[in-house]
């Protein structure tokens, strides 16, 4: 057996600058790792929880193997009996010897529904025979047919003691069997109680149930025929993957920096101009340590976009409303992409949407219905922009830019279940210091009359002002195929407390046309709108309408240009 290892750092954290009230998200996974576990699953049981420690590098198909038969869910089921949730039990063990568990539902029998039937797992394809750690105590092993050694499928046991040799030689027998995890940390007490728990024989002496311990059931129970319940039975209502590594943070300085850790990502928050150490500790679950420190730098911030949304309506349900964002300088820009409708206190609001967000090639890069199903649930919630209804969705991407040039993405939003409503998709700017920034975006969607205008929201952040030109197509849609193009837009730009700032009705009627132009923004149409405004850090909104209450389909459109 593997000794256990301490966990290392493999890349050290380096000092950086940040931008003064700004957020960073750093993956530690790139930074620490546990040579001992490459991934790690937690399971509660009726006796207490336990950590299981799996080794991927040295059996990585039986790890694959059984991660997936915990992420699909293949260890509960539904019972159809009574509508609830069953989950696995240890249905063997055996005294100095093993735990076993993998095979069987707790499911009960139709006719008396607290009474324990169980149902096999669903098995997917046996895996191969990675038999290459011992069967030591302590170790978690792939249970298989007698005579078969690529014969595993679902179940796996805990070894109670050294099984390596002696007449349990579970290192050769039928091949030897595969060792692929250990538990970790005071689990083994866990495991102990368990194997404590009196044994009955149900069924035949080679049968599954030969060795089933029980709950609150007595030799007596046993000699009366007592029908076995569910709530006998050692459960195990819980089977998560986990991280192998927990991690804790603390700031040398929080009133310039505070740092938290939102599962294995870390959170620094430039509070004030200046510096502060961040130190990183990463624990495995035996409780080994390791930590690394780096200097966060807090600096003032650049004028520059921070957050764009556009709201529109969706009159059938079957529309889309499409954001298209450029990313722009630097290696890469963190983005949090969301579509919603009642967070954002809309009248009318869709019931169910579905975010999809494309790269410049039009493949899909991510997608969402529902964010709390998506795997950076967590992390939405710790950054505080997590949609406040269930059926909204929201994802967080890590982009890629280009130093000298830009790369173009798309968001899509769609009512999930065709009603209609109005709705938004909004990109946020996770952007922490120098580097890439959101340049620009343009939407496209259906417009209406009165609420159901297209709607843009942006905000500026930072002491500098910003020169921005926005911008509100519809005849030369056609020009791309769009059906319904609205056939004259007018445009508003209003500021945080509703005032008119800006407003157009064919863009070579404004003032400033001729620098529009000199840009290389000129709408293609003279009937679009434009404006260009310098603008100061705030809150802002610009409205797309049809002159004379005309409706169609029309975009608006925001560029970055000084």
């Amino acid at each position: 057996m593997k000794p256990n290892v301490a966990p290392v750092v493999t890349s050290p954290l380096g000092n950086y600058q940040q931008y003064d009230q700004a957020i960073r998200v750093v993956d530690l996974t790139g930074f620490f790792r546990d040579p001992d576990a490459s991934s790690a699953v937690r399971l509660t049981t009726s006796l207490g929880p336990m950590n299981f420690t799996l080794d991927g590098e040295t059996a990585p198909l039986t790890v694959a193997n059984f991660l997936n038969y915990v992420n699909s869910g293949r260890y509960f089921k539904v019972d159809p009996t009574n509508g609830a949730l069953a989950s696995l039990f240890i249905h063997r063990s055996v005294t100095n010897f093993v735990i076993q568990s993998g095979g069987y539902i707790g499911t009960v029998y139709p006719g008396v529904p607290t009474v324990l039937q169980g149902t096999a797992v669903a098995p997917f394809p046996p895996v191969k025979n990675e038999p290459f750690i011992s069967n030591r105590r302590g170790t978690i092993a792939m249970a298989k047919v007698g005579g078969d050694p690529n014969s595993a499928t679902s179940q796996w046991f805990i070894n109670l003691a050294d099984n390596s040799g002696g007449s349990a030689a579970l290192d050769t027998q039928n091949g030897g069997f595969t060792v692929f995890g250990r538990v970790a940390g005071s689990g083994m007490a866990v495991a102990d109680a368990i194997a404590a728990v009196p044994k009955y024989l149900f069924g035949t002496i080679g049968g599954p149930f030969n060795s089933l311990p029980l709950l609150g059931y007595s030799q007596n129970d046993y000699n009366n025929n007592k029908p076995v319940r569910v709530s006998n039975v050692i459960s195990i209502p819980e089977f998560t993957q986990i991280p192998p590594l927990q991690f804790s943070v603390t700031s040398s300085d929080p009133t310039v920096a505070t740092a938290a850790v939102s599962g294995t990502r870390l959170l620094v928050r430039a509070a004030k101009l200046g510096s502060a150490q961040i130190t990183i500790t990463a624990t495995d679950l035996d409780g080994a340590t390791v930590s690394q420190s780096f200097a966060v730098t807090a600096i003032g911030a650049p004028g520059r976009i921070l957050n764009i949304s556009t709201r529109a309506n969706f009159p059938l349900g079957n529309e889309a409303l499409t954001a298209g964002f450029i990313v722009n300088g630097g290696p890469s820009n963190q983005v949090v992409v969301r579509a919603v409708s009642s967070t954002a206190g809309v009248e009318n609001p869709l019931h169910d949407l579905a975010l999809e967000v494309f790269n410049a090639q039009g493949q899909l890069i991510a997608s969402n219905d529902n964010w709390g199903d998506s795997p950076d649930a967590q992390l939405l919630t710790d950054l505080q922009i997590a949609p406040q209804n269930a059926r909204e969705s929201a994802v967080f991407l890590t982009l890629p830019s280009a130093q000298t040039g830009v790369i173009s993405y798309t968001a899509r939003v769609r009512s999930a279940d065709s009603k209609p409503g109005r709705g938004l998709v909004e990109v946020y700017s996770v952007d922490s210091g120098p580097g890439s920034t959101l340049k620009n975006i343009s939407t496209l969607g259906p417009i209406g009359i009165n609420a159901d205008v297209l709607i843009g929201g942006f905000i500026l952040r930072g002491a500098d002002l910003r020169r921005l030109v926005v911008r509100a197509r519809g005849p030369s849609l056609t020009n791309q195929n769009v059906q319904g193009a609205l056939a004259n837009p007018k445009l508003e730009l209003y500021n945080s407390q509703g005032v008119v700032i800006g407003s157009n009705d064919d863009w070579q009627t404004h003032p400033g046309a001729a620098e529009i132009q000199q840009f290389g923004l000129a709408p293609e149409n003279p009937n679009e709108a434009a404006v260009i405004a310098t603008l100061p850090a705030g809150a802002y909104t610009a409205k797309v309408s049809g002159v004379g209450n005309t409706t169609g389909v029309g975009q608006i459109e925001l560029f970055q240009v000084q």
